[in-house]
């Protein structure tokens, strides 16, 4: 027997934000799958489940890089996702965690793409969790969307300033999504299209040194950190 695999979103860092699914699975399985960016890391993910685990559950720790070399990233999955087939063809299942939500720009979608190369009978289940964003607007009690109003989510990693400036022109709520890296360009195109004031910055919710700042000003010239984000509400005035 092949064992089941389980991809299970574990939400935004507070364990009671666990869907009680993901508890159940989490406590059942033999085996705990767990993505870290450097070997040797303790993953976050693992951190969240760490008081539901059971001594004798096995620890994966599986080497899924941040990087931008597509061919070093292929190769990484494609490793990680060996490691992984070699304990469901131990008959094992196994829980592959990830913060936030399993299928929203989470490394389980390219672990999952893989091991159903190597194996398109595999058993998978994936299970959703609480975003981050999700997670940020609760805090702050504010609405992400209201009635038929459209909601924008964007990655702004690689995204071009002008691009995104056609977003805020199109979009009256919008969740920028790993903003640390382009923090300044962000902040200033904010300023200049008049939103800053509509615009909050959520860094870590939900984790230990959880922070909300509504003088995204103030911020530039600092590092963010890469759990960042910003809510962007146009017309709201939410400071």
């Amino acid at each position: 027997m092949i064992g089941k695999l389980y991809g299970v979103g574990v939400g935004p860092g507070d364990p009671e934000l666990l869907t009680l699914k993901a508890r159940r699975i989490i406590e059942e399985v033999p085996v705990v799958a767990v993505p870290v960016s450097q070997r040797g890391e303790e993953s976050l993910a693992l951190k969240v489940v760490k008081p539901f685990l059971r001594p004798q559950q096995e620890i994966l720790s599986l080497f899924m890089p941040m990087s931008r070399d597509r061919r070093y990233l292929e190769r990484s999955w494609e490793a990680a996702a060996h490691q992984l087939l070699n304990k469901l063809y131990e008959g094992k299942d196994v829980a592959f965690l990830t913060l936030g939500d399993a299928s929203l720009y989470s490394t389980y979608s390219y672990l999952m793409e893989k091991a159903r190369e190597m194996n398109p009978e595999l058993k998978i289940e994936t299970v959703p969790g609480i975003t981050s964003f999700c997670a940020a607007a609760a805090r702050l009690n504010l609405p992400l969307a209201k009635g038929d109003e459209p909601l924008a989510i964007i990655p702004v990693v690689e995204e071009d300033v002008a691009t995104l400036r056609e977003w805020l022109a199109q979009f009256p709520n919008l969740v920028l999504m790993k903003v640390a890296r382009r923090y300044e360009e962000i902040v200033g195109l904010l300023a200049e299209v008049g939103v800053l004031k509509d615009s909050v910055l959520a860094t870590r919710c939900c984790l230990e040194g959880e922070r909300f700042s509504w003088d995204l000003e103030a911020d530039r010239g600092q590092r963010h950190d890469y759990l960042s984000l910003i809510l962007v509400h146009k017309g709201r005035n939410i400071k």
